[in-house]
């Protein structure tokens, strides 16, 4: 089996681990600079399942930008004032709701990469005690140098 070279056995571990901090982060951006508020909701849509309904509301930011935007979470009915946490793009009854998707994605990269780090380890041991051949350009190892 061919060696890949070293820029490649290099890479790998950079854009893995890129991935793993950069996607929940990118997920999670709802809730970088939520604020708690008070939504009045406006409207809601009812006419699909559960998790199509869609409402719509007005929030107060702190800075005082009044936003109208979508809010999810719960069950908000239209016409009601709910606490929630909002940006300036959009709003929700439950803060979780932003939370699961980068939990998730965050617990399964992190997962993937223990993984492939306790392969790589092993795969490693196992060389090292089957002695392995020098690669090309290597020096071989000599019984005094052990």
């Amino acid at each position: 089996m061919a060696r890949r070279p070293r820029w490649q056995r290099i890479l790998l571990p950079i854009l893995m681990l890129l991935v793993l901090l950069v996607l929940p982060v990118g997920l999670g951006r709802n809730v970088i600079g939520a604020e708690r508020v008070s939504i009045r909701v406006d409207s809601c849509d009812f006419g699909g399942p559960k998790a199509t309904q869609r409402c719509r509301g007005t929030w107060h930011m702190s800075d005082g930008r009044v936003v109208t935007g979508p809010v999810g979470g719960g069950s908000p009915r239209a016409g009601e004032r709910v606490d929630g946490w909002a940006n300036g793009k959009r709003a929700t009854v439950s803060l979780m709701a932003w939370l699961i998707a980068p939990l998730m994605v965050g617990s399964a990269l992190f997962a993937t990469m223990v993984a492939l780090a306790v392969v790589f380890l092993k795969a490693g041991v196992q060389r090292v005690r089957r002695g392995r051949r020098p690669a090309p350009g290597e020096l071989p190892v000599t019984d005094t140098e052990r």
